[in-house]
């Protein structure tokens, strides 16, 4: 079947016989008939956050009884979840190599990372990342030209890697899709089962870095420049302690506002929040300063806004993000 199209691939018969019309539209989703649809991939990439917390304050939840509040994690995720609210999602800098063979020296960049999961598969992510998911639609990553990563096994063979790397003298690759490389499993213990746990991360990525910045603006891509911001461009004494106490290793260097520009401060496709436990959540919608960041991203709609251009793109704007505990997640 063709993907991009929206056709018959086969006809399959229901319980009394009757022809089922399967088709597949441009987002991948498969229609059983006119009313139900199954999506191959989820609609949402959620961006972790709160591992450092977990270590400090929850060790080891994963294996405690859920029925049992924590109450000593709801201040430090409440107040991960105003920074980023008000400011955005963190780019830290990691390691500028990939393993194939040997290593491989790629472009040194700030990344964001995001998975692309069922609700019912996060919780397994969470123990990794941490308990905090912040959400969005597919065209927030897209516009700060994000993409998927790339999964390669390092041992083996492939039509991407091994012809650029056919000289053995060379140890990098200075283009900024190298970013987008990774090793499908971890390291291979022998005698035991490939995991391919990174694959199962179905991870997508937005970078930045110095030199992407002067490359767009030399492109004249300035208005994608204007979507990331440097810490010390907030006028904020509070989020600069903030950032001392939290970025010991001082990987922090860039911010990704949630907003769609610096114009329009609201945030069309921020699509969903996370919350570690439910007595998060309940804190969460009690906290009046969390509420105000969330309406100033997703304001009320007027009737008439609605009226002049009712369509799915622009309900996107005023609709208020999904609010789900870990532990719900399970259930979807």
């Amino acid at each position: 079947m063709e993907i991009g199209s929206t056709r018959q691939p086969s006809g399959h018969e229901n319980d009394e016989g009757d022809k089922v019309k399967i088709t597949q539209n441009n987002h991948g989703d498969i229609s059983f008939g006119p009313t139900m649809i199954k999506s191959i991939h989820s609609d949402f990439l959620i961006h972790w956050t709160g591992d450092d917390i977990d270590k400090d304050y929850d060790k080891g939840w994963w294996d405690k009884n859920e029925t049992k509040i924590n109450t000593s994690i709801i201040d430090p995720y409440l107040k991960r979840l105003k920074y980023i609210l008000k400011y955005g999602l963190w780019m830290n800098r990691e390691r500028d190599f990939i393993k194939f063979k040997k290593e491989i020296k790629i472009p040194a960049v700030a990344r964001t990372c995001f998975t692309e999961l069922k609700l019912s598969e996060t919780r397994i992510h969470a123990i990794k990342f941490g308990r905090l998911g912040i959400g969005f639609k597919r065209m927030f990553v897209f516009d700060r030209m994000g993409f998927p990563m790339i999964y390669f096994r390092p041992e083996k063979e492939n039509w991407l890697l091994s012809p650029i790397l056919s000289d053995a003298s060379k140890k990098e690759i200075k283009e900024f899709w190298a970013c987008f490389l990774k090793s499908m499993d971890e390291e291979l213990i022998p005698g035991q089962f490939l995991k391919y746990k990174q694959f199962d991360e179905s991870e997508w990525r937005i970078i930045y870095s110095n030199r992407i910045k002067e490359k767009l603006r030399s492109m004249g891509k300035i208005d994608i420049c204007r979507l990331f911001k440097k810490p010390n461009d907030i006028p904020d004494s509070s989020f600069h302690d903030y950032v001392k106490e939290n970025d010991k290793r001082k990987r922090l260097e860039y911010l990704i506002p949630l907003e769609d520009s610096r114009i329009e401060k609201c945030s069309r496709w921020f699509a969903m929040i996370i919350y570690p436990s439910l007595a998060v959540k309940v804190a969460s919608e009690a906290d009046e300063e969390i509420r105000s960041e969330i309406l100033r991203l997703k304001p009320l709609a007027l009737r008439v806004d609605m009226e002049a251009s009712y369509t799915s793109a622009s309900c996107e704007k005023y609709s208020k993000p999904i609010e789900i505990d870990l532990a719900a997640c399970r259930n979807f």
